[in-house]
């Protein structure tokens, strides 16, 4: 059958531009996905994330066989609209379109339900560095030691590539382990002594060193190729600092909006009264919840500077903002935590944890930050 070369060539035409529409709605679906999705569900969807420790039920692991036939499609998108009662799972039809989050569940369906699980790439280690790592580090640093994506666009500087030559060289061993226990300034790093012992940070610097890091004294690198290694690195450093300040730009008028949701605690008594006469919380047991759940938006200075802050508007609650500081007072502020606060992407911890926890950790954010008896740092 003969086809005028007018028709062909519209043919071709409308199959280019459906192909760059789809190709167009994969790449922002694949950026939501590890903006707003992995830090839960993991940058693989099989749930291994930094946050899967503090939840329960632990995120959903869309590489489980079968699971994508009992999960439909119609079912994901009802959850990422509406959330999932009983866990973590907050709603985000405030934050995203429909379409939005159709093309998103398709994403996942696609990249992760039904996909074979390879061998992992990561080296068997049998001091526990390995599982240190995953539950502690590959959040930032990325399951195979380069940095999550996230972390590399927005953070800046950006976590540490381990995989890039000379790391061995310019990261000593010792130093490393100083720095897993005491973090770095001006990084995003965190200081991990209070959750990891000086044999647990031996032992996952050791897995990092063995797993990612390249000795480049052992391998020949041309004085051409570490120019190029160079020059990439200072031209993506670039990139991430353009993008983290733009990031950060968008939401900076956030803080004026501190007065608009509740009124003012002027009353000593009020302020300073318990949650419940039956419910008291613990200091020292919230900061261990605090710094399971609560960092990765609030951050350890209680600034609502987490490394996922930037990803959220409006931004996480700024506990030391003098808003803060005169309309929290303990029932609001487990109040707030139980239930969620609307408009915010603030979930219901009273899914995951019980009173006391939350007591617990209300506790901790109200002596810390809120009325702070003495000056101290987490």
């Amino acid at each position: 059958m003969y086809m005028p070369r007018t028709c062909i060539y519209l043919s071709l035409l409308l199959t280019t531009m459906t192909l760059m529409v789809t190709a167009n709605a994969s790449t922002e679906s694949a950026q939501i996905y590890s903006k707003t999705c992995s830090v839960c569900h993991g940058e693989k969807g099989d749930g291994k994330s930094h946050a899967m420790a503090g939840l329960n039920p632990p995120p959903k692991d869309f590489s489980k066989p079968g699971l994508k036939e009992k999960l439909s499609r119609e079912a994901m998108i009802h959850i990422v609209s509406h959330g999932k009662p009983g866990t973590a799972m907050s709603a985000f039809s405030r934050q995203l379109s429909i379409v939005q989050i159709t093309t998103l569940v398709d994403y996942i369906r696609e990249q992760f339900m039904y996909n074979k699980v390879g061998k992992s790439i990561l080296k068997d280690n049998n001091s526990g560095g390995k599982s240190i790592y995953a539950l502690t580090c590959s959040v930032c640093h990325g399951e195979d030691g380069k940095g999550a994506i996230w972390g590399r666009t927005s953070l800046y500087p950006p976590p540490v590539n381990f995989s890039l030559k000379d790391k061995v060289r310019d990261l000593p061993r010792e130093r490393m382990i100083n720095s897993v226990l005491y973090g770095r300034p001006g990084t995003a790093m965190t200081a991990f002594a209070t959750q990891l012992n000086t044999e647990q940070a031996e032992a996952v610097v050791d897995y990092i060193r063995d797993s990612f890091m390249i000795d480049s004294t052992a391998t020949d690198v041309t004085t051409a190729e570490k120019t190029a290694i160079h020059s990439r690195e200072n031209n993506n450093n670039n990139k991430r600092q353009h993008t983290a300040s733009t990031v950060g730009m968008a939401v900076l008028h956030d803080k004026s909006k501190e007065s608009d949701t509740l009124q003012t605690i002027t009353n000593a008594q009020l302020f300073n009264q318990p949650i419940s006469d039956q419910l008291q919380g613990n200091k020292q047991t919230g900061l261990a919840y605090y710094r399971q759940n609560c960092i990765g938006c609030h951050g350890t200075s209680g600034q609502g500077d987490g490394p996922r802050a930037y990803f959220i508007y409006p931004r996480p609650r700024n506990f030391l903002h003098s808003a803060s500081k005169k309309r929290f007072n303990r029932p609001v502020l487990f109040k707030a935590i139980k239930e969620g606060v609307t408009g915010r992407e603030m979930p219901a911890w009273g899914k995951v944890l019980n009173d006391q926890q939350i007591a617990d950790i209300t506790e901790y954010v109200f002596q810390t930050f809120i009325q702070p008896a003495t000056k101290e740092t987490l």
